[in-house]
């Protein structure tokens, strides 16, 4: 047996939503698709319907990386331009680390000011 469903999404909580929000808008260089209220906006990407959302008061250690410690969430964003992009989750208020070599291109991590990763994925064009 199966769940019923009609949408997969991923969703962010943020204790500092609107710190969140202006990261993802920045670096998406759009404002979001939905918004409702000042707790919860969505944006509708190629592929991915992404959630940013502020937990109920009193939840929020349920959604903060323990200190220390990186997220389990990875949102991977396959980029025409790898430096350009490491610059924009920087300028943003992230971090990065340095680029390195795989059998498909170049990657980088980067982290939202969450500590949630982003793997930055520039890939080799193919003959």
């Amino acid at each position: 047996m199966a769940i019923e469903f009609d949408e997969t999404f991923a969703a962010i909580g943020s204790e500092d939503f609107g710190r969140a929000l202006a990261f993802y808008s920045a670096i998406l260089g759009r404002e979001p698709d939905e918004r409702l209220g000042d707790g919860y906006a969505a944006f509708r990407l190629p592929g991915l319907r992404l959630g940013i959302f502020r937990p109920k008061r009193g939840g929020a250690a349920d959604f903060a990386n323990p200190p220390g410690r990186r997220a389990g969430l990875n949102l991977v964003f396959r980029v025409a331009s790898l430096d350009r992009a490491l610059a924009e989750v920087e300028g943003a208020g992230g971090s990065a680390t340095s680029a390195f070599a795989t059998s498909h291109g170049r990657e980088a991590y980067a982290y939202d000011p969450d500590g949630n990763r982003l793997i930055l994925v520039e890939s080799t064009p193919r003959p």
